[in-house]
C-alpha cells in the first residue's frame, strides 16, 4: 500500500504516482537536462477580469528586472479544493513557474505534492530564515501557506467580512443609530432578532416584502457562525476531527432554529423575486430596498459606487452571540505558489518576492479594492483603498479556516450539513454524525499532524495606519 510519506519520496525521485479514490494524486516534476531559460517566467496569474492590473505589476517589475521575462496564462484556481488544472499541467510537463490559487487550498495542494515548498528560496535569496521573512505577512494568511514544517506560497491579498446597512431602511424603522455604530461594537444574535421582528414584514399570505437580514446569504454561512461562536473543527493534540462533538452540534441546532423562524422556502422565494439567478449586478435584494442588512466583504463598497451610488449606507461588524463580545470576522484570499517541476530560477523568485510584497501588492490592493496582507503594505495608508478602511481594520479581529490537508472535505461537509439544514431533510444530530466521517477518516492519513504554532492567535507585528483626521 502506498502511503502518504512514500508517495512524496516517490515524487522526490521524480516519478509519477497516483492512488486510486482521488485521495491522494502525485504529479510528476520536470525531467533532468531539460532546456529552460532561467529568465523566462511562466504565470498562471489572476483572473481575467483584474489581468489588467496585473499587467500593470508585470509592468513595473520588468522595469526593474529587463533581463527577466513574464509569460502570463490566466488559469487561476478554479475553485474550493479544485487542483485538476495544475494536476493536469504538472503531470504533462506544462506546469506554470508561479500559480495565483485559492490560498485556503495550500495546505492541501502541498499534501498531494503539488507544490515546490520555498523554504530554500527563502534561505537562498533573502539571507534570513523562512520563520524571519513570512513574519512580513499577516500571520493567519502566513499560518494558511504552512504545511508539515514548510512554506509552499506567499500571502497575497485577503478580504474581511462585515454587515452593510441600509441607512434609510434603519431610520425607517426607527433602529438607534448608536447601536449601528461600529465604535460601539457588534451587535448581539438578540438584538437582531428584536429588529427582525419590528422590520421584517410578509403579507396576509406569508410572501416576504422586506426582510431584517438572511443568515446564509451570500457571505454569510454556517461555517461562518461556527467559527464565530469559536468552535473547534480539529484536535492539535490528537489529530482528529471534531466535528460531531457538541459545540457543533450546538451550532447546527442554533442555525435549523434560524431556518425555521424565518422559513427558508419563503426567504428562497423573495430572493427569486427581487434577486433572480444571473441578475445583472444592479439588481439585488440590498440594492432593491427590501434588505435592511446584508453580509459581504470589501468589494461591495466598489459595487455600491458602481451600481447604487445614490444609497445612503453603513459598514459594521458581524453580529457576534452575546451583547458586549469582542468584533468577529472571517478572512479568505489568494496566494502565489510554485507547482512542482517549477524553474525555482533567481528569476522566478525575484518576481514571486517583487508580486507578493510591498511593491506588488500596493499596486494589486488599489486596483482590485482587497486588503493586502504584506505587512508594509497594510501599513502604508497608500497601500489599499482608503474606501474599504474598515475591512482593513478588522484584520485585527480576523480568523482563516483551519489550514489542514483535507480544507477541501471540511468545506464540502460544511456546505452539505448547511444545505441539509436549509431544506430540513435530516436533523442537526445526524448531520454532524455524517460530517465528521467523511472528513476525519481522510484526516487520519496525515496524522501526525499540527496546525502552524499560534494558529489563530493575533498578530503581534500588525500595524494598522491612523485613521484620516
Amino acid at each position: 500500500m502506498i502511503n502518504r510519506r512514500t508517495l512524496l519520496r516517490a515524487l522526490g525521485a521524480g516519478a509519477t504516482v497516483s492512488v486510486a479514490g482521488g485521495s491522494i494524486v502525485g504529479c510528476t516534476n520536470r525531467p533532468t537536462g531539460e532546456s529552460r531559460d532561467p529568465n523566462v517566467v511562466r504565470l498562471w496569474g489572476i483572473w481575467a477580469s483584474d489581468a489588467d492590473i496585473e499587467a500593470e505589476i508585470i509592468e513595473a517589475f520588468t522595469e526593474q528586472n529587463p533581463d527577466v521575462t513574464i509569460e502570463v496564462s490566466q488559469v487561476p484556481s478554479n475553485g474550493q479544493g479544485d487542483a485538476s488544472s495544475v494536476i493536469t499541467a504538472v503531470r504533462g510537463r506544462t506546469g506554470p513557474d508561479i500559480y495565483f490559487m485559492d490560498r485556503f487550498n495550500t495546505s492541501q495542494f502541498a499534501s498531494l505534492g503539488l507544490l515546490e515548498p520555498i523554504d530554500g528560496l527563502i534561505e537562498e535569496y533573502e539571507g534570513v530564515t523562512p520563520e524571519e521573512f513570512m513574519a512580513g505577512w499577516v500571520k493567519f494568511a502566513a499560518d494558511e501557506v504552512f504545511y508539515d514544517g514548510h512554506y509552499y506560497g506567499l500571502p497575497m491579498d485577503t478580504d474581511t467580512r462585515a454587515m452593510y446597512i441600509n441607512m434609510d431602511l434603519a431610520k425607517e424603522a426607527g433602529i438607534d443609530p448608536a447601536l449601528l455604530d461600529p465604535k460601539n461594537g457588534p451587535m448581539s444574535y438578540d438584538q437582531m432578532w428584536e429588529i427582525e421582528e419590528k422590520f421584517s414584514v410578509q403579507d396576509d399570505r406569508g410572501t416576504y416584502e422586506k426582510v431584517t437580514w438572511i443568515p446564509w446569504d451570500d457571505q454569510a454561512s454556517l461555517l461562518m457562525w461556527a467559527m464565530a461562536n469559536k468552535v473547534p473543527m480539529y484536535d492539535n493534540e490528537n489529530c482528529r476531527m471534531l466535528l460531531n462533538e457538541q459545540p457543533m452540534l450546538d451550532i447546527a441546532t442554533m442555525y435549523a432554529g434560524w431556518i425555521e423562524r424565518l422559513d427558508f422556502a419563503r426567504l428562497g422565494a423573495f430572493k427569486a423575486t427581487y434577486q433572480p439567478p444571473n441578475a445583472p449586478p444592479t439588481q439585488t435584494s440590498f440594492f432593491s430596498e427590501r434588505q435592511l442588512f446584508q453580509i459581504t466583504g470589501p468589494w461591495g463598497v466598489q459595487g455600491q459606487a458602481d451600481y447604487k451610488p445614490d444609497m445612503e449606507y453603513a459598514v459594521t461588524h458581524l453580529p457576534v452571540p452575546n451583547e458586549g463580545d469582542d468584533p468577529f470576522t472571517w478572512a479568505g484570499g489568494f496566494a502565489l505558489t510554485m507547482p512542482k517541476g517549477a524553474s525555482m530560477s533567481e528569476a522566478a523568485w525575484k518576481f514571486f518576492r517583487f508580486y507578493a510584497g510591498y511593491e506588488g501588492q500596493k499596486i494589486l490592493m488599489n486596483g482590485i479594492s482587497r486588503i493586502p496582507t504584506n505587512l508594509e503594505c497594510v501599513a502604508d495608508p497608500e497601500g489599499w483603498n482608503p474606501d474599504i478602511r474598515f475591512f482593513v481594520e478588522l484584520l485585527d479581529v480576523a480568523q482563516s479556516r483551519p489550514p489542514l490537508p483535507v480544507g477541501t472535505k471540511l468545506w464540502d461537509s460544511m456546505m452539505t450539513m448547511q444545505g441539509s439544514l436549509n431544506q430540513g431533510s435530516d436533523t442537526p444530530e445526524n448531520l454532524v454524525e455524517e460530517a465528521q466521517a467523511y472528513v476525519d477518516p481522510t484526516m487520519q492519513q496525515f496524522c501526525p499532524f499540527q496546525l502552524p504554532e499560534g494558529f489563530g492567535e493575533p498578530d503581534p507585528n500588525l500595524t494598522l495606519p491612523d485613521a484620516p483626521a
